[in-house]
């Protein structure tokens, strides 16, 4: 299990790596260089996989455009707004989303699903109180990477019923929204590439490891872990880089309660 946790703190540092790198560039820019990162990434590590199945790479292309893409800016803005800590957890709400698209599709509602919800609308609650952020569009494009991770979810899961290569169809992904990026944001102020770029290692490895561990795991043991990774978060800031953001009572009560939703959905 340890290289669970391992994939939890990876996330994490990405995390702490933007916020560090949003104080000189800007979140665009910074979205910009650890996709380019990413994509050299899973390029390198694509050799000998490519393959042109070209169905599999238009829908590849989909879900990256939806994760890497529209996400990533997303979440991005949302580190530059309101901080690492509340962006993390608030983004974490994928598995509330996914939860929901799964009852929209005919999936029952059951206890589980009714207990997370409201931990996690909690949460939510305390994080946007006059003691937490405070900043609206900050919680927003948080909540919007969590609903457009899970709606990209179910675009990877029919990709890989097309062709069982996650890293082929992460490169694709990860190079057709760095070749699109570009065209659509403007970059007013660049800076940080080293924390941005050590910002894409680290999240390009721990989504590798997350991969790998995939196959040798089921998703219920996988997620909880992965899940715990905005704690780890608000322990780095508040011990280590306390001077990056301040951490107030609220966000760390709002924060746990989003991960205590998110783990019961798991674990009840």
């Amino acid at each position: 299990m340890i290289d669970l946790i391992l994939i939890a703190l990876l996330f994490s540092l990405h995390q702490i790596c933007i916020k560090k790198g949003v104080s000189y560039g800007d979140a665009n820019y910074g979205a910009f260089i650890s996709l380019l990162t990413t994509s050299v990434i899973f390029t390198i590590l694509s050799y000998g996989r490519v393959v042109f199945n070209w169905l599999f790479i238009g829908v590849m292309v989909v879900a990256g455009l939806l994760h890497f893409f529209i996400a990533r800016v997303a979440f991005y803005n949302a580190i530059s707004r309101i901080g690492a800590n509340s962006a993390g957890s608030l983004s974490a709400t994928r598995v509330f989303f996914a939860s929901l698209i799964g009852i929209m599709l005919g999936e029952s509602v059951t206890f589980k699903v009714l207990m997370m919800s409201a931990l996690i609308f909690v949460g939510i609650w305390l994080i946007s109180s006059p003691a937490g952020v405070r900043d609206r569009r900050g919680i927003v494009l948080a909540v919007v990477t969590g609903f457009i991770t899970a709606l990209s979810s179910g675009v990877v899961k029919y990709g890989m019923q097309i062709r069982p290569d996650p890293v082929f169809g992460s490169a694709v992904g990860y190079v057709a929204s760095t070749a699109i990026l570009p065209s659509v944001f403007r970059f007013e102020r660049k800076g940080g590439e080293r924390y941005f770029i050590l910002a894409g290692i680290f999240v390009g490895a721990g989504h590798y490891l997350r991969y790998r561990a995939l196959i040798s795991y089921p998703v219920s043991v996988v997620e909880p872990f992965l899940s715990i990774y905005p704690l780890f978060t608000l322990i780095l800031t508040g011990l280590v880089f306390r001077n990056i953001e301040k951490v107030s009572r609220n966000i760390v009560m709002g924060s746990l309660l989003i991960i205590l939703g998110i783990e019961s959905y798991y674990l009840l």
